[in-house]
């Protein structure tokens, strides 16, 4: 699924040259990537965008890799010497050539500042600075970030793909949950399974955290094995076409004791109160209200993380999130998670998270499980080689 943005539309009444590094966003302005699947590694490849012109400048052992792909006709491939000081002079030599006025010392360049690499950076101070000029360096990231915000029918298609590769692979962590298995085992039979049907690679690092584990969502997965009555909370997506998925449900393995169920019972209607309030023109504050109104005065409200979701699209997790602050309305076509979660010390934790589609009159979830259940019976043995 190729490309083909306009610096208009990316980049709106900006005039001034703008610099692309981060792979993803060179992906989504000209299509680009190494490989038919995912980005390439950033500082090796960079757009250069003005409104006449593209150039992609990249490394000269790669022309066979990168003239295989299909650009716009505005894209011209430059390829640069894989020697010191590459690509910033290839690309100072290119800003060279854009100067209206030739005694002027001083570019403007608009930028990823966000994502730029220092090392990057400092070539092109460097060059510059040797040809005694310098850059005026103009941040970008917001204009980028609005573009990347409102998905295109192309997109959606793609994010719909690696939902259902994700949504298989959730009804299938179902069959394999089981005490006695390690959470790193199941995380390698969840992403064996989901590149067998068909997953680029996995956008994240995959979280399966059981027990106290699941408490800390920012604990990883490790060789603690399953037990009868833990909480397992399964964190996890697929890339199909470049896009990302991310959906997260906890599952009771064959019991589950009252305090468990009742933190599953407020997590789930919470999620389902945020999601039935998703349309156009509501605001994150107005979500994260909803939240607030199901949890007031519950006894499980401090341990509430009020981070209640985020945008995705190329990358798993992209701005904005959805907490108490930010400024954003919802508009259609974007794509959010709604991921409300409690987490009690010594006692487990529950998220639940769906991807949800904003339409022109409401909402689509693009993920959910065809029968949503808290306690399961894994069959333990369905490993798939």
């Amino acid at each position: 699924m190729g490309m083909k943005r306009t610096y208009e539309s990316l980049f709106g009444r900006l005039s001034v040259p703008v610099l692309l590094s981060a792979p993803d966003n060179i992906y989504y302005s000209i299509g680009f990537s190494t490989t038919a699947r995912r980005p390439a590694q950033i500082g090796l490849n960079v757009v250069l965008m003005t409104k006449e012109t593209t150039w992609f400048v990249f490394p000269e052992n790669w022309k066979p890799l990168v003239e295989e792909q299909e650009y716009d006709e505005k894209v011209i491939l430059i390829p640069y010497p894989r020697t010191a000081g590459e690509p910033a002079e290839t690309i100072v030599q290119l800003l060279d050539s854009l100067r209206e006025d030739g005694c002027s010392h001083r570019l403007e360049l608009g930028f990823e500042k966000e994502r730029l690499e220092l090392e990057l950076y400092l070539q092109l101070e460097d060059a510059l600075r040797r040809r005694g000029r310098s850059i005026h360096w103009q941040d970008i990231s917001s204009s980028l970030r609005r573009a990347r915000l409102v998905k295109s029918k192309e997109e959606l298609q793609a994010m719909r793909k690696s939902a259902q590769v994700a949504r298989e692979a959730m009804e299938y962590a179902k069959t394999i949950l089981c005490p006695g298995k390690s959470e790193m085992e199941i995380v390698a039979e969840l992403e064996y399974f989901m590149r067998k049907k068909g997953s680029e690679g996995v956008p994240f690092t995959m979280k399966v955290l059981s027990g106290e584990n699941a408490a800390r969502t920012i604990n990883l997965p490790g060789e603690r094995r399953i037990r009868p009555g833990d909480v397992v909370l399964l964190d996890f997506g697929a890339v199909v076409e470049h896009y990302a998925s991310d959906w997260t449900r906890s599952f009771a393995i064959e019991k589950a004791d009252s305090r468990l169920i009742k933190m599953y019972e407020l997590v789930w209607k919470i999620e389902q109160e945020c999601i039935a309030a998703v349309r156009p023109g509501v605001s994150f504050a107005e979500l994260m209200a909803c939240a607030e109104r199901v949890l007031e005065n519950h006894p499980l409200k401090p341990w509430f993380n009020p981070y209640l979701g985020h945008s995705i699209g190329l990358n798993s997790q992209e701005w904005p999130s959805i907490v108490p602050g930010t400024d954003m309305v919802l508009q259609k076509n974007m794509v959010i998670t709604i991921e409300p979660g409690i987490y009690v010390p010594g006692a487990g934790g529950v998220r639940i998270e769906d991807e949800v589609l904003v339409t022109e009159d409401g909402y689509e979830i693009l993920t959910g499980l065809s029968k949503e259940e808290f306690v399961i019976r894994g069959e333990g043995d369905r490993t798939i080689w």
